[in-house]
């Protein structure tokens, strides 16, 4: 299963200009956002701390479901933002493997306080795409394997395949563990970002809460 750059994408969605622009750095067509092969384990999941500059905000996100989807495999990922702008949101979709590539199919989102809504994917479609053909320039969005090294975070002590990608001015180097599911990133450093896994979650199920209301797409 190749690496789809899906969670970054999501996050400027919510957080606006700052993540907007951290996202294009490190996952719109740049260096790797959440580099990895996906291996979805529903209940399984990671928290992660990021610091980009002077903003600092943890993101977890946990595979919570499954379904079948014309008969390929569709996993629920769960998105949830802790800090910063967006602190509290979460976001859910549901990502279905064709042929080994990941395609988003249903998005829904909860702020907190606030109904969940479903997103209809027409609205985001050209992001999707953009995602979608980014992913397919570097398989598994890992770039060039640099060794094998122990690596210590605050989750823990793990044994990890060290890799470096450079697209133009930015390089970006990504530590990836079997032990750490659903992509296998244990900690991500780029020019002026880093990712750190904090936790290694289990047991996890949905946090959205509420009936679901669809959002219509504008008529014109």
């Amino acid at each position: 299963m190749k690496y789809f750059r899906c969670g970054i994408l999501a996050l400027s969605l919510v957080l606006g200009a700052g993540a907007g622009a951290w996202a294009q750095r490190m996952g719109m067509g740049q260096a790797p956002s959440i580099p990895g092969v996906f291996k979805p384990v529903v209940g399984s999941g990671a928290e992660y701390q990021i610091k980009v500059k002077k903003d600092v905000f943890d993101w977890e996100y946990a595979v919570v479901g499954e379904e079948k989807v014309d008969g390929d495999d569709g996993y629920w990922m769960e998105m949830r933002l802790k800090g910063g702008k967006g602190n509290g949101m979460i976001m859910k979709q549901l990502m279905v493997l064709h042929e080994g590539m990941p395609d988003i199919k249903r998005m829904i989102m909860q702020a907190p306080g606030q109904d969940p809504m479903e997103m209809p994917m027409g609205m985001m479609g050209g992001m999707m795409k953009r995602a979608q053909q980014t992913a397919g320039e570097h398989p598994e969005g890992l770039g060039e394997k640099i060794g094998t090294e122990s690596v210590t975070v605050p989750a823990g002590t793990f044994d990890c395949d060290h890799y470096r990608t450079k697209s133009g001015k930015t390089t970006a180097d990504v530590w990836i563990s079997t032990k750490v599911s659903p992509y296998g990133m244990v900690k991500m450093v780029s020019d002026d970002s880093t990712m750190t896994l904090q936790k290694v979650l289990s047991d996890e199920t949905t946090q959205i809460k509420g009936e679901i209301k669809k959002i219509e797409m504008p008529r014109f």
